[in-house]
């Protein structure tokens, strides 16, 4: 059983309020569609109307039958033949109508687009019906009749408003989180007093000029539990990556190595799992097409690699072994210890996680998938030229965290003529050697650097780096690194290997590629310029750039990274992952991976506070892809995560707040804590200002 460290009552509450702030404005939206929707009824049918509410299975999902994104809750219905009309779809569909008299009918709407514009900030995004359905019009009192059949509906009769959930349920939720936030002035995350961050803790991984962002926050594990999560909500609410160091020790790796996995999937699925000739399917990287391998046989060339007919390596990567759910029962059954030694659990756990919004959702719901997942790739340190194993350029709605728990570097004598693959070859450009000079020999000079760094600083009265300053190279990330600049790493690797640090004793596993938000406008604009060059495009290329970044279709090399740089002054934040290390992404943020070793590696999503809105904007922009899109049938319902987490987090303020009684009663060692809680019910009640900080 995995067991969660015990969350005092007042931190409890804090979190809870984060919670209710960040879903706020999305719930207020639904709502002012919602009231919209029904005064439009009222003119239509009456004041007295009923909204039939839809019957679904508990697993059931309703989605609209124009964009196909997953229906809230209101919506438009057929009562002859099942037809289902979300609310976006029917303003878009009024919009495309041009009826001046729609407006007038639709009373306070002009009101309503103006508060909801404050919610979001962003006009809404909206589908082109006109020209997808030129015969479908809105009526000029707004009512909207059911499709022709060559649309998909039958023509028959007015659509009526319908409903998922109990009447009302949505304007209660907002009377409640307004009534709770307003009372409680939240500290925002990028105000929150932090301890000192010192050099440990900060690394540049971009270059970008005038740029207050090149440094990345990269903690240890004991960093977190001693000082807390508010240095990682700093940086975690201005979509920064953030690199979590040293989350368990050299005990742990063979563990995680991909027989063992097997091995303990076995004991713990079912039958079929136990199968000793299971067939997988994997990727193969030179085409990304599928292929059907046996898995002791994919085990294998995880440690001793594949080569294919024609003397070139090949690069697999596992797609859906093992499953989420075995993935899930490995680690409940077979490692319970290990999500325990996670940080920032308050985030990232699927279920308990305070943080984690996305949590409250029902076990039953087909969007409940965030569990753990295990990924199981080919790589090589060498860069092929075709054929890498590579996670393409891509962007996510969840938030991310993946964790590096077994790497292993393949050595193949006399490949491709060297003597291993693992050895370091001639520098050209784009390779990912790391100077121009030998390894040994800077192994050597930092050996001597690092023993003698005291003495050479007080005899020549300058730091002793600046002795190798002058010898340059670009690398494939299209940056500027010198050997003063190896020899500085190769010294932070010595003093961390001697604080028992498991990434200074292995080479790095993963390389990654993370772009800030801000950045994605002109990412596709320079995918539009330069579309040709990836070779998967439509007659005018906008198809492909479009959609590119939602199914990661590209991987931009160092000379594409060295134009994005030269033409459009982006960079993305790039820097390599090592075993034991989490790298956590925040969503919105495009990245890319390149697996430097065979790799596995521990996933796990989730949603937080500080990344509701970028994933709510990211949902509206998929809704207006086209319907066949991979990324439709993944979508995140940020609508409805935000109901159940504003339900959720309002029956837990209301049980810390109202009953005194309850801290002791689920385990709280202080009740005086619980105390101070319920006396600021009174606070709250007078609507005083009180620190959530």
């Amino acid at each position: 059983m995995v067991r969660i460290r015990e969350i005092p009552v007042i931190d409890k509450l804090q979190y809870l309020y984060c919670v209710l702030s960040s879903v706020l404005p999305i719930v207020k939206h639904i709502h002012h569609e919602q009231c919209s929707e029904v005064e439009l009824e009222k003119k239509l049918r009456g004041t007295d109307i009923d909204l039939i509410r839809a019957k679904l299975n508990a697993d059931e999902q309703m989605c609209c039958n124009v964009c196909r994104i997953p229906i809230i809750d209101y919506h438009r219905h057929c009562a002859n033949c099942s037809y289902d009309l979300c609310l976006h779809c029917c303003q878009d569909l009024r919009e495309a109508s041009m009826h001046p008299l729609v407006e007038n009918q639709m009373g306070g709407r002009s009101h309503d687009k103006e508060t909801v514009s404050k919610e979001v900030k962003e006009p809404r995004l909206r589908l082109n019906l006109s020209a997808k359905y030129p015969d479908w019009k809105a009526n000029r009192d707004g009512s909207i009749s059911c499709p022709p059949k060559e649309y998909g509906g039958c023509n028959y009769s007015s659509l009526n408003l319908s409903r998922i959930f109990k009447m009302n349920w949505v304007a209660k939720l907002v009377k409640n989180v307004e009534e709770m936030v307003s009372g409680c002035k939240v500290c925002e995350a990028g105000t929150l007093p932090i301890s000192r961050l010192n050099d440990s803790t900060l690394s540049q991984y971009s270059h970008r000029e005038e740029s207050d962002d090149n440094f990345l926050y990269c903690p240890s594990c004991e960093d977190i539990r001693t000082e807390g999560i508010n240095n990682f909500r700093k940086h975690w609410v201005k979509g920064e990556p953030v690199i979590v160091k040293q989350i368990f020790d050299s005990s742990s790796i063979s563990s995680w190595d991909p027989m063992v996995i097997w091995r303990g999937i076995r004991e713990t699925s079912d039958e079929k799992m136990k199968d000793e000739n299971r067939v997988v399917k994997a990727l193969d990287c030179l085409n990304w097409s599928e292929v059907d391998i046996e898995l002791s046989q994919f085990i294998k060339g995880y440690s001793e690699g594949r080569i294919r007919d024609d003397g070139s390596l090949q690069m697999l990567k596992l797609k859906d072994w093992p499953s989420p759910s075995a993935s899930e029962e490995f680690l409940l059954y077979q490692r319970p210890e290990f999500i325990s030694k996670m940080p920032l659990l308050e985030y990232i756990h699927s279920r308990l996680g305070l943080l984690n919004v996305a949590a409250k959702l029902p076990h039953y719901s087909l969007q409940n998938d965030a569990g753990p997942k295990i990924y199981i790739s080919y790589g090589t340190y060498e860069e092929l030229g075709k054929g890498d194993s590579l996670t393409n350029l891509h962007i996510k709605m969840r938030d991310m965290v993946y964790l590096l728990v077994h790497t292993h570097e393949v050595k193949l004598k006399n490949f491709e003529g060297n003597e291993s693959v693992d050895q370091e070859t001639s520098l050209g450009e784009g390779t990912l050697a790391d100077l121009s000079v030998g390894r040994q020999d800077l192994q050597n000079e930092t050996n001597t650097a690092a023993d003698n760094d005291e003495r050479m600083e007080e005899d020549q009265g300058v730091e002793s780096t600046t002795m190798v300053g002058e010898v340059e190279k670009i690398d494939n990330r299209g940056v500027e690194t010198n050997r003063m600049e190896y020899v500085k790493r190769m010294k932070d690797q010595k003093l961390r290997k001697d604080n028992g640090d498991i990434s200074a004793e292995t080479r790095p596993g993963v390389h990654w590629d993370v772009f800030r938000r801000q950045d994605v406008p002109k990412l596709i604009d320079y995918l539009k310029k330069h579309f040709k060059d990836f070779g998967k495009f439509d007659a005018s290329g906008s198809q492909f750039v479009k959609h590119s970044l939602c199914d990661g279709t590209v991987f931009l090399n160092g000379n594409h990274m060295r134009k994005l740089k030269e033409t459009f002054g982006i960079e993305p934040w790039s820097f390599e992952q090592h075993l034991g290390q989490a790298v956590f992404v925040p969503a919105g943020c495009p990245f890319q991976v390149r697996n430097l070793q065979s790799t596995v590696q521990l996933g796990l999503d989730f949603l937080s506070p500080e990344s509701v809105g970028e994933a709510a904007k990211l949902a509206e922009e998929i809704r207006c892809l086209p319907n066949d899109q991979e990324a439709k049938l993944q979508v995140l319902e940020v609508g409805k995560i935000s109901l159940y987490a504003a339900s959720s987090a309002i029956k837990e303020v209301q049980k810390l707040v109202l009953d005194p009684k309850l801290g002791a009663e689920i385990g709280f060692e202080d009740p005086n804590l619980t105390a101070a809680v319920s006396e600021n019910l009174e606070k709250v009640s007078k609507q005083r200002e009180i620190s959530c900080a």
